[in-house]
């Protein structure tokens, strides 16, 4: 394996565990009952590779969006969700009806300069919010 893509998958999965770690609240995901509300959309992070082309394994994507978990909270702070994205379904969470922010860990350059972003959740409607994440890597 080159040493390159090595290290970048190293660096990948240290950042997964950090967040992990940090985003761990010990609680579940608030029961959001029969009034609930979906927030739902696709996730693009990109590039994952300073040249094409890129070749990454799905496991190689995958560390990818885990380092990128998506943080829900309300506008008052506090933590409500996380979520990962799937590269190729994105991703989906019920929630309560109210008004949240919704945020990503954090890591390096790049970033998405869309968020944080505010989103209004309504009984048995779902909110779509489609994020780009830009990583930096040239």
């Amino acid at each position: 394996m080159d040493p390159g893509r090595a290290l970048f998958i190293l660096v990948l999965v240290g950042i997964t565990v950090a967040a992990a770690i940090v985003l761990n609240t010990g609680g579940a995901v608030p029961d959001a009952g029969p009034d609930g509300g979906t927030l739902a959309g696709f996730v693009t992070i990109g590039p994952l590779c300073p040249v094409e082309p890129c070749n990454l394994s799905a496991d190689e994507t995958g560390a990818a969006y885990a380092a990128h978990p998506l943080i829900i909270t309300t506008t008052g702070g506090t933590p409500v969700a996380s979520v990962t994205a799937d590269p190729d379904t994105g991703y989906s969470v019920v929630l309560r009806p109210g008004t949240y922010v919704v945020d990503t860990v954090r890591t390096g350059i790049g970033g998405d300069r869309e968020l944080p972003a505010t989103v209004t959740i309504r009984s048995g409607k779902t909110a779509r919010l489609n994020i780009t994440i830009d990583t930096g890597i040239r």
